[in-house]
């Protein structure tokens, strides 16, 4: 064995049997001061419970280490390997001089681990060679686990000449001893030395795949990923879309099998040796006092509102609502968990279906950079797997790998030509969407990822353009469970008008050339931090004047569906619903939010009823019967269809009376017309309850009820 010593410079130099006096000092009396100015000993307070609480590595802290022994700190930044495998030596003593009844081979399980290191490298500097052998600590996005295994680290072999029994332990790969280690035998063929069943220890081992953080992917790169291994009680710690700070240290290992003649290729990989869940999103950009001071500032800016809906991409001109409705789903409503176990989400979802030309991709991209967390993907280029999360086979079984909706959890994800992607893919994402959780079971893995993401889609009308007269199921290609799941869908139309086109062509002209260049009244990188503190920090509640402005507005929304009912059919509109009164409670509380208010007022409850008041008009308004009617994107059908469906049925039963043999289909047309129901919608019921198997053609040109 190498000994520390001899490969580190001469100033620092210490055997191992000092580095491990040294490190076991700096365990028994590390001390600070607590609150009451005493004397606390933080390591040996861990030491002395750690067997009780079946806790298997402790944590030192890199600067506690520093400040006590600069020396050894030193040591282990210049030979992280070795040194650690010291410190575990020496950490194994002290315990069994604590905790004397501690089997031996219980012991051999404690480890060492260090963190915050400081001076985070981004993950594609660690494909450097100056990092190789080095510790690090970087940020990262976990997109793939594997399965867990069990790592052989000691096992007992027996010489077939002495008969004797020696153990031997694994390092990073499996090694057989070469020779006996009794100097009394002569054996020194590995083929005479066996690997013994009995008295093996194993290790948890388990493969991650890291990615960068999307808001740290320079502009036009794609992200690096990098193999993390880890051990023991780091095992199992961490899903797919976790964002994590990794402290390990950096190896390579062989390509493949070195040979004369062939390159020496080299693969980079990090073994880890502390993992850090970053709790909350303010701790992954760390706000400074100064900017929480800042922050707090804009709290009482009057205009903080209307400088808000400018920072959201400026150089796309209007759009003003739909700029209103992206800041609410930016600061996003308050996530409520019921006493029953009930989880109501607080993520706002928008759909925006416009016209080729009307910057609904330019206003996606934008807001995938705007946003603290946020990821862009295209319909057309993500499947079901890459939208949510797939189990794909790897080398050594199956690991999971999570998608777009579960790596920008807690963020938002913005999907673009969202009416081009496959039914499949459609399908898969109504779990993620409404519940919030992306579940997985295939190949023996069953598993529950978080997606808590607002999704922003943009998708394009079935027929190039929206035909308002049309509809919103005959405009586009959606299918009305997608629909519904959207609290808030904007239709962008472009409409020629002389004023509205004068003033876009100045915009778009100043812009190019350079006499307008429109600043946000928030500088982006303010804008984040805003919305990372309203998110973490500001949790409004409804005002019972706020409670009674949204239960007015839902109320004579509902109470307007009486006046378009058919009497004879019982048949009404639906003009919203308790799903769309979920949605204005959102609403109120972002828009509360977005200005760092603890409690939602009217003020608050009139923003929302506004946007979805103006969704709804687009979207749910029934051209025939100029009423509101959401059942259009719930069903698929407005009011009038099914007014008309139910009459169509209605007259073939008075007829079935009149027409025992069978009810002539002329005779239902000629009275439908009548009524102002056109042949092609009639045939189309009559085809359509065919097929459900309620009508039957007793012979061509009759039908009768079943």
């Amino acid at each position: 064995m190498i000994m520390v010593s001899q490969i580190i410079e001469p100033g620092l130099a210490l055997s191992d049997e000092e580095i491990k006096n040294e490190f076991k000092n700096f365990l028994l009396n590390f001390s600070t001061t607590d609150e009451k100015g005493k004397p606390y000993f933080p390591y040996l307070n861990i030491l002395e419970a750690m067997f009780d609480r079946r806790i298997r590595s402790i944590s030192i802290s890199y600067p506690d280490l520093a400040l006590y022994n600069p020396r050894l700190a030193k040591l282990l930044l210049d030979n992280p390997r070795e040194v650690l495998k010291i410190f575990a030596t020496a950490l194994q003593e002290t315990i069994k001089d604590l905790h004397p009844e501690i089997p031996e081979n219980i012991l051999r399980r404690y480890r060492v681990r260090i963190k915050d290191i400081g001076g985070e490298v981004p993950i594609r500097n660690l494909f450097l060679s100056d990092y190789v052998g080095k510790i690090v600590e970087f940020r990262a996005l976990i997109v793939r686990t594997t399965q867990v295994k069990q790592f052989l680290r000691r096992a007992l072999y027996v010489c077939d000449v002495c008969g004797r029994i020696f153990p031997f332990e694994s390092q990073e790969f499996y090694v057989k001893p070469r020779t006996c280690p009794y100097p009394d035998c002569s054996n020194t063929s590995p083929g005479k030395i066996r690997l013994l069943s009995e008295g093996q220890e194993f290790e948890e081992y388990q493969e991650l795949v890291v990615q960068e953080l999307p808001e740290e992917l320079p502009a036009g790169k794609l992200p690096e990923s990098c193999a993390v291994i880890v051990y023991g009680d780091l095992v199992d710690k961490v899903r797919p879309g976790d964002r994590v700070k990794i402290t390990g240290i950096v190896l390579t290992e062989p390509e493949r099998k070195l040979i004369e003649g062939r390159r020496p290729l080299y693969r980079t990989y990090v073994e880890a040796i502390y993992i850090d869940k970053a709790e909350t999103e303010e701790e992954e950009l760390k706000l400074s006092e100064e900017e929480i001071q800042r922050i707090l500032s804009l709290k009482n800016d009057p205009d903080l509102e209307r400088k808000i809906y400018e920072s959201i991409a400026p150089s796309i001109y209007g759009l003003d609502t739909i700029k209103r409705a992206i800041a609410a789903q930016l600061f996003g409503g308050v996530p409520k968990i019921y006493p029953d176990g009930t989880r109501v989400r607080g993520d706002i979802h928008i759909l925006l279906i416009g016209d080729p030309g009307t910057a609904k991709s330019q206003l996606l991209k934008y807001v995938a950079n705007l946003a603290p967390r946020a990821i862009y993907t295209s319909g057309k280029g993500a499947s079901a797997a890459g939208l949510t999360a797939a189990v794909i086979r790897t080398e050594d079984g199956w690991a999971l790998e999570a998608g777009v909706l579960v790596l920008a959890d807690k963020g938002i994800a913005c999907i673009d030509e969202f009416d081009k992607m496959r039914e499949d893919d459609r399908r898969a994402i109504h779990e993620a969407l409404e519940q919030q959780t992306v579940s997985i079971a295939k190949a023996g893995i069953v598993a529950t990822l978080n997606a808590r993401t607002s999704v922003l889609a943009a998708a394009n009308p079935k027929y190039g353009r929206y035909y308002p007269n049309r509809g919103l199921k005959d405009n586009i290609d959606l299918p009305p469970p997608i629909l519904s799941r959207f609290d808030l869908i904007f239709i962008i139309k472009d409409v020629p008008s002389g004023d509205r086109d004068r003033e876009l062509a100045e915009h778009v002209l100043s812009m190019h050339s350079k006499y307008r260049n429109p600043v946000p009244s928030i500088p982006p990188d303010l804008f984040k931090k805003l919305v990372l503190y309203a998110r973490e920090h500001v949790t409004p509640r409804l005002s019972k004047k706020a409670i009674e402005k949204l239960k007015e507005f839902y109320l004579e929304m509902r109470r307007s569906a009486g006046r378009y009912q058919t009497d004879s059919l019982e048949m009404h509109p639906i003009p919203i619903t308790p799903r769309h009164l979920e949605a204005l409670v959102r609403l109120t509380e972002a828009h509360a939010r977005m200005l760092l208010k603890e409690v939602a007022d009217e003020r608050d409850a009139e923003f929302a009823i506004q946007l979805m008041a103006e969704s709804l008009r687009q979207v749910a308004y029934d051209v025939e019967s100029e009423v509101i009617d959401v059942s259009s994107i719930y069903t698929g059908e407005t009011f009038t269809q099914r007014s008309r469906y139910m009459i169509v049925l209605d007259i073939i039963r008075r007829l079935q009376n009149e027409y025992s043999e069978g009810v002539p289909i002329s005779e239902v047309v000629k009275r439908c017309e009548a009524k102002g129901i056109p042949r092609e919608f009639v045939m189309q019921v009559i085809q359509k309850e065919k097929m459900r198997g309620e009508l039957y053609e007793k012979r061509p040109g009759y039908i009768l009820f079943t």
